[in-house]
Formats: structure tokens, sequence, C-alpha cells
């Protein structure tokens, strides 16, 4: 119990610190592994565009599905008042999604999406995504049109609130499934 308190210090401790500095943002490889501690704040920062996963599928043929987004919005429920684990566990995939979308922004020009932490736990929710279609009872792409995919592609586009139209701020390289 004293550990965890602790922690709670530690933790608001960071954020004092945070706040005092004029960059407001943490940068370091070991702070990446506190980010779990520490929503992406940026919604504050304005309204904007709010970053959307999306997926495709390739058959044993070589067809293409249309896209697809990962979490399409659940109906609302009264019970979702109380208990709502299945919009709490999209929240934190969507989080995911931020922190990659902000990992891009702040990417220096010889640096490779790749090699970031983010973009390698995306690329998994987007696997998953293709091959399962569900977390547990929560499907996670709305009436696939894929049957047994061999490949799979990802894409982070910006939602743009109020306008028409998306724009792609990644397209992923064509991935095999796992056999």
């Amino acid at each position: 119990m004293e550990f965890i308190a602790l922690l709670i210090v530690a933790y608001f401790a960071l954020l004092v610190l945070a706040l005092r500095k004029r960059q407001r943002t943490f940068k370091g490889p070991w702070l990446f592994l506190l980010r779990a501690f520490f929503p992406n704040w940026q919604f504050f920062h304005g309204l904007g565009s709010s970053p959307r996963l999306w997926v495709r599928a390739q058959d044993r043929d070589g067809q293409w599905s249309s896209w697809h987004p990962v979490y399409p919005r659940l109906p609302r429920q009264s019970t979702h008042l109380f208990h709502n684990p299945a919009v709490n566990l999209a929240l934190s995939h969507q989080n995911l999604v931020e922190h990659l979308a902000s990992d891009i922004h702040d990417l220096k020009e010889d640096a490779d999406i790749r090699d970031c932490v983010s973009y390698q736990l995306v690329t998994r929710l987007a696997r998953d995504a293709v091959e399962n279609g569900h977390w547990g009872d929560m499907a996670l792409v709305d009436a696939p049109t894929w049957s047994t995919p061999c490949a799979f592609q990802f894409e982070v586009r910006l939602l743009r609130l109020g306008q028409p139209g998306d724009e792609q701020l990644l397209l992923s390289p064509i991935m095999a499934v796992r056999s």
C-alpha cells in the first residue's frame, strides 16, 4: 500500500515538473515506459484532427477488401453508465493511435517510424483486428468482408471535424498474417 502511495506521489511530481518546463512534453526513450500513466492531453489545444485506425485485408486470390475502421462507434446503453469495459478498452486502444500520430508528428527526418513502440503496438492492434475481428465480446471491425486473409495493411487517417474527407497520416506496408 505504501509503495502505491509513493508511485502516486511520484506521478504527480512528474506532472508538476512537466508543467514547469516550457516544452510541456516529456522526451526520452525511458520516459516512454511511463506513457501509460500520462494520457494524451493534446485534445485540449483546440478542436482539430482526430487520428483513426483503418484496416483492410487481402484474401488468397489477391483481392483486397474495402477499408474498415477499427472500433466503430458502439450503440449507447444505459448500463454503460455503471459498467463499460468495452468502451474503456476502445479508448485505451484509441490512445495508442493518438500516441502514434504524435510520434509521427515529432519524428526526425532520418528516423524510421517502424522503430517506435507506438507503431509496433498499433501494428499488433491492426493485426488482431484482421485476424480475429474481436477482443472477447467486443467487435474490433464492423462487418468485415474477408474470410481467411493472407495479408493486411493499416492506415492512420486524420478525421477533420466539420470538414469533408480525411487526411492520410500513415500507410503501413503490406504485412502477412500469422499462419
